[in-house]
């Protein structure tokens, strides 16, 4: 008799607990209710956004270019509202406490934001989702020579995030000056550009595809490009390679792109 009285105390305990928020016993279980009424919420001012990354090359004569990047990010700004004590979880590791939160992400990619609102009576949870996009341009120095005086290439890298994702974007190379001009070139000598691009994965190729392969004399190649739900895993990249064969050809290459992802 006396253990069943017992059994039936702690039922008592933990149906009172439920009703009055909580109930506990030792310090290692504590159940903690969440009202189904509850108005916390949260918002944000824009679901998406737009990163911008910007890579400048600096010739400096010796063939060992000097790299200025630079990265502007977005700026979210996240809102809760009929909280208590708000803890923000943005889904990269970083962490913020308050009503009110801004943060900017420092790669593209798809997020999900968690909210957690820890009242004296219960804990309550929202959570959205934060898609970052990506504007990428290039300014590269004249296309290298790789491995003989006619063989010269460059390699300008889109920065893509993981995921599923639509590039698009154009490049220029331009005649820089340094030697006899495009438009003068005769129907042997015109110049030549080959446009390649390339899935890489832990730094090799393991996929490509030429998208233009040809001659011109012109002071000015445009090339458009268009990639289609490609899908990135962690380690892999897409990488755009211009080369030439033309001994006298010297082009300076600058390429702009946007990264949109798939949801």
């Amino acid at each position: 008799m006396e253990r069943k009285a017992l059994l039936a105390s702690l039922v008592l305990v933990f149906i009172f607990g439920g009703i009055i928020g909580s109930a506990s016993i030792g310090t290692k279980f504590v159940a903690l209710t969440s009202t189904d009424d509850s108005d916390f919420s949260i918002s944000v001012d824009s679901d998406t956004g737009i990163n911008y990354y910007t890579l400048i090359e600096i010739d400096e004569g010796d063939n060992n270019e000097e790299r200025q990047i630079t990265y502007i990010n977005h700026n979210f700004t996240f809102t809760s509202s009929e909280g208590e004590s708000v803890t923000w979880d943005f889904g990269d590791g970083n962490l913020a406490l308050g009503n009110v939160v801004s943060h900017e992400y420092q790669n593209s990619g798809v997020y999900s934001v968690l909210a957690t609102s820890i009242g004296s009576a219960d804990i309550e949870s929202e959570s959205i989702t934060i898609t970052v996009h990506l504007a990428g341009f290039a300014e590269v120095d004249n296309m290298e020579c790789e491995c003989a005086p006619t063989a010269k290439d460059t390699v300008i890298d889109l920065v893509p995030p993981d995921g599923m994702m639509n590039v698009q974007g154009y490049l220029i190379v331009e005649h820089d000056g340094s030697s006899e001009s495009c438009t003068l070139r005769n129907p042997l000598q015109e110049c030549h550009l080959r446009v390649i691009i390339q899935k890489t994965e832990q730094g090799t190729v393991i996929s490509e595809e030429i998208i233009f392969d040809e001659t011109f004399r012109s002071n000015e190649q445009l090339v458009d490009f268009d990639i289609n739900q490609i899908t990135i895993f962690p380690g892999q990249g897409i990488q755009i390679r211009l080369e030439t064969d033309q001994l006298r050809d010297w082009h300076k290459p600058s390429a702009e792109w946007d990264i949109s992802l798939v949801g």
